[in-house]
């Protein structure tokens, strides 16, 4: 059982490592509202951190899943990688929503 163990800290790593690189996109896409960008860019980014959240979601269900099965399986749940993924798919859902609501905000302005 020790290998699963170490499959699930790798998967939490990569999870970490996925949540990074979409930190960078959102970053990149901030950007954008301050240079002038082609549109083309702007969609590649758009792209990029929807595959990477998607992909993020998917691979968070997987590790939450894997800590479970280790639970019945051993009886010893593994908190730290569970805990960890839902706060990155947590973070990563909040920075979504800021980057949708700054660029519905940018695009279509304020009405009342």
């Amino acid at each position: 059982m020790l290998q699963f163990r170490r499959v699930l800290a790798f998967s939490s790593r990569v999870h970490t490592y996925l949540m990074v690189l979409y930190l960078f996109f959102s970053l990149m896409f901030f950007f954008t509202f301050v240079t002038a960008v082609p549109d083309v860019l702007t969609d590649f980014i758009h792209l990029a951190m929807t595959l990477i959240s998607w992909t993020m979601i998917f691979f968070g269900v997987w590790i939450i899943f894997a800590s479970v099965y280790q639970f019945f399986y051993t009886k010893v749940f593994a908190f730290t990688p569970a805990i960890l993924t839902v706060l990155r798919i947590a973070l990563v859902l909040v920075l979504a929503a800021v980057s949708d609501l700054a660029e519905s905000l940018v695009t279509k302005g304020v009405s009342l």
